[in-house]
């Protein structure tokens, strides 16, 4: 076979093959960890540029492991969404990687750094096969190995705090993971099938004999999941995990890991169950109910915390709400906002953790309180968390007002023009908690503080640039992105 023909499969082989070389060079010079890792990140966001290239020239590639073809072998499938998450994994990992160069060592004991460079990749390997593969146990498989990549993460500190929190995501991703695989277990039992398009054809045939066990699925991979993408009221493992963890690693976390959850569980819904089972079953109005309270609920939790990092681990699930409630929603502008949002947030949410990271590199403040006169210490830092915020508020001209005016529209074609005011509260919710942060860093420092530029390493301060650039390009330039996942929403998932 052309090895043009094996390039799905070669991005998952050659990062776990550096994953595995890592722990060797950790042993003999430690240092050169995360430029071997940077490297082949690099790589990965090559082949999927190419990728990309191939699928938006309108190929769909099918790979079959082994030259066995489904439904005995394992099958590899890059479409339009799995070419968008190839390309946002790993654009985004070599940001984060880049900035971790300088930022780690501050952070994590240096015998733990060859170990955390490994689980990165590690990580980063099954959050890409999650993504690409057609079978729902090697999906199952990717989800399991993605868990214990970001457990590896947060436990990296070696602190009580990060502890616990790492026991605690296990504890839960463990049950999460036991619905999934039940779940996926009915649906072997019923079809005989593991493969997505072979299992889709036998559901259709016999849904209408097993309709209670077609529900208890349905419900076993939606808790499962959820869960996993810490759905509001299964995201109590979330903000300890996020906040406790260094900041790489809530970077990755919150603004990659329970993406491809959501994603995985959205393939799910689609591609197996039919889109249509689930607009027409109890899920969607639990999905729709289970948003609303995340909104809500996240934006009122965040609001009384004082550290930062906490503060923005709860503003996650508040922004998780808004991919499911357009998910619920089940209409064209919905899911388009949802698959938007997810790009969106992912600059948003690294932007701030990376900002978050170098305000600690710096000053060592992690309060909110402690914040006065930071705009003008560390301006450029700065500027990219105001660029954040004010996204993440839904003020126009930044990305994350396109998401909120594509979820209104949203409610507007499903006929629920209620969600919208639900929107508009969100955005006073999320200035709530994110102007006084703003107000602290540039208008209560007196009189005698000078402008400096931030004394933080260039590479670090470049990938939190570069999330602000591309947040502030998706608010003012969304035509391109929203056509291709208009296209994506129309093919894949509808």
């Amino acid at each position: 076979m052309h090895l043009w023909d094996t390039m799905p499969f070669l991005l998952i082989i050659f990062t776990v093959l550096t994953a595995f070389i890592t722990p060797m060079f950790a042993r003999w010079k430690r240092s050169v960890c995360p430029y071997i890792t940077i490297v082949a990140v690099t790589v990965t966001f090559i082949i999927s540029c190419i990728l990309a290239y191939r699928v938006f020239g309108g190929e769909i590639m099918h790979y079959h492991v082994g030259n066995w073809p489904p439904p005995w072998g394992i099958e590899i499938f890059v479409d339009e969404l799995a070419s968008m998450m190839l390309l946002l994994l790993t654009g985004c990992s070599m940001l984060i990687i880049l900035f971790s160069i300088k930022s780690l060592p501050k952070e994590i004991p240096p015998a733990a750094t060859g170990w955390y460079y490994t689980l990165f990749l590690l990580t980063l390997t099954a959050m890409m096969g999650m993504v690409i593969t057609n079978d729902l146990f090697n999906l199952y498989v990717m989800v399991e190995v993605t868990g214990m990549g970001a457990v590896g993460m947060v436990i990296a500190k070696g602190e009580k705090r990060s502890t616990e929190a790492a026991l605690r995501y296990l504890m839960l991703a463990t049950l999460g993971s036991g619905f999934l695989l039940f779940g996926i277990g009915f649906i072997y039992q019923v079809t005989g099938n593991l493969n997505i398009p072979y299992i889709a054809v036998e559901l259709a045939a016999v849904r209408e004999q097993y309709p209670y066990l077609m529900w208890a699925t349905l419900s076993f991979i939606t808790v499962g999941l959820g869960v996993k993408s810490a759905l509001f009221p299964l995201h109590i493992w979330l903000p300890d995990a996020h906040s406790s963890a260094p900041s790489p690693s809530s970077a990755i976390l919150s603004g990659l890991v329970v993406k491809v959850y959501i994603v995985s569980l959205l393939r799910i819904y689609a591609q197996v169950f039919g889109f249509e089972v689930f607009l027409d079953s109890y899920m969607r109005y639990l999905i729709l109910l289970l948003a609303t309270l995340a909104i809500l609920g996240g934006s009122l939790f965040a609001f009384v915390q004082l550290e930062l990092k906490r503060r923005l681990a709860y503003s996650t699930v508040a922004q998780i709400g808004y991919i499911f409630l357009g998910i619920g929603l089940g209409t064209v502008w919905g899911l388009t906002a949802a698959l938007l949002h997810i790009i969106i947030h992912a600059f948003m949410k690294i932007c701030l953790f990376l900002s978050a990271g170098a305000i600690y590199y710096q000053t060592g403040r992690k309060k909110v309180t402690h914040f006065s006169g930071l705009g003008y210490q560390m301006p450029v830092t700065m500027a990219a968390f105001t660029v954040a915020s004010l996204s993440m508020v839904g003020i126009p001209l930044f990305g994350g007002f396109i998401t909120k005016y594509g979820l209104a529209m949203g409610s507007l074609e499903a006929n629920n023009p209620y969600f919208i005011i639900l929107i508009v509260l969100s955005g006073l919710l999320n200035a709530a908690y994110y102007f006084p942060i703003l107000w602290q860093a540039y208008f209560t420092s007196g009189h005698d503080v000078k402008m400096t530029m931030d004394k933080v390493p260039f590479t670090m301060l470049l990938p939190i640039v570069l999330m602000a650039i591309g947040i502030i390009y998706m608010g003012i330039f969304p035509g391109g992105p929203l056509s291709f996942i208009e296209r994506v929403v129309i093919r894949v998932i509808l």
